[in-house]
């Protein structure tokens, strides 16, 4: 996060009929407006020692109306970027871009988030090894990281949205480079991004504690492991095997190794399946869809999970008899 205080100046890029400030007609009177709060988190990548990528601004796309941009800028009114490192807001931490920015009132249809990934300076990249490789945008400069998921914003109500991303996904190395570096050596990687957005009022949490090498680990797995989280599903079904592009985990965390405890946040209501396993899992498999990886999961058939709105749930592994 940049360390100077910041404020946020919306700047309309064209006036609406439906979504517009009075101000864009001349006129006294104000159209209908709410709040909107927006955050971002991630779900972890266990690769790099840090992810950081530096925003601009949010674009939003009312229904029926045109585009227009919240920029961030300082004191003085000069354009400030926000660095944020993805690496460090797993679980239930959060970073807000906006925290309670007035606008319109009513439906829209997308969000972009403005992301600088000038491959010339420091700005966004990533940390293998002590080494910083820079992140880069497939056309950043002209669409960001477009999000086409709807939202809407009541008349004087506070909208609350996070937008997870996954960052073992979303990091991907151009062709031709070599597989998984132990060090950044001036490579880059590619910020193609896995997001969701969830609504805050409609979200729980789920955590526990997985026993010190449980039965079905042994000395030649990777220790503590990560636990996926499957679904939502209508009604539940608990056989889950592999994590290879089709039917994946919505989301996963590592296993803390000194406390052995794991934390899932910003997960919507609804019936899930959660699995935890210790079998080795590649980042490089999981970027490319075509190939599959079998995950050995403890148990294999998993723990079903049913979540209510503000919930925490306790899932141990092994659970609970």
């Amino acid at each position: 996060m940049h360390p100077e205080s910041s404020r946020i100046s919306r700047v309309v890029l064209a006036c609406s009929a439906a979504f517009v400030l009075a101000a864009c007609g001349g006129g006294d009177d104000r159209e209908p407006t709410g709040t909107l709060k927006l955050g971002i988190t991630d779900a972890p990548v266990d690769a790099a020692d840090a992810v950081v990528v530096q925003f601009s601004g949010v674009e939003l796309k009312p229904k029926g109306g045109e585009p227009f941009s919240i920029d961030f800028v300082d004191s003085t009114g000069q354009s400030l970027s926000k660095q944020v490192d993805l690496y460090l807001l797993s679980g239930t931490k959060r970073e807000l871009l906006l925290e309670g920015e007035e606008i319109p009132a009513g439906e829209y249809e997308w969000m972009r988030l403005k992301v600088d990934a000038d491959p010339t300076v420091v700005d966004s990249y990533i940390e293998i090894g002590g080494g910083q490789c820079e992140l880069r945008v497939p056309s950043g400069d002209e669409t960001g990281l477009k999000i086409n998921r709807g939202f809407t914003v009541g008349v004087g109500a506070i909208t609350d949205l996070t937008i997870d991303f996954d960052l073992r996904k979303s990091i991907v190395e151009p062709p031709g480079q070599q597989s998984e570096p132990e060090v950044c050596d001036g490579q880059e990687y590619l910020l193609k991004p896995v997001l969701r957005v969830v609504d805050n009022l409609e979200i729980g949490t789920i955590t526990g504690k997985v026993d010190p090498l449980p039965d079905g680990c042994d000395s030649s797995a990777v220790y503590p492991g990560n636990v996926y989280l499957f679904g939502p599903y209508t009604d539940v079904e608990p056989a889950v095997d592999d994590y290879d592009g089709v039917d994946d985990a919505v989301t996963w965390a590592m296993v803390d190794p000194t406390t052995f405890e794991y934390t899932i946040g910003f997960v919507p209501a609804g019936k899930y399946v959660i699995a935890y396993t210790c079998s080795p899992d590649s980042t490089q498999v999981d970027a490319d869809t075509d190939v599959s990886e079998e995950v050995t999961f403890v148990p294999d058939a998993g723990v079903q999970v049913e979540l209510a709105p503000g919930e925490t749930k306790l899932v141990d592994f092994p659970p609970a008899p």
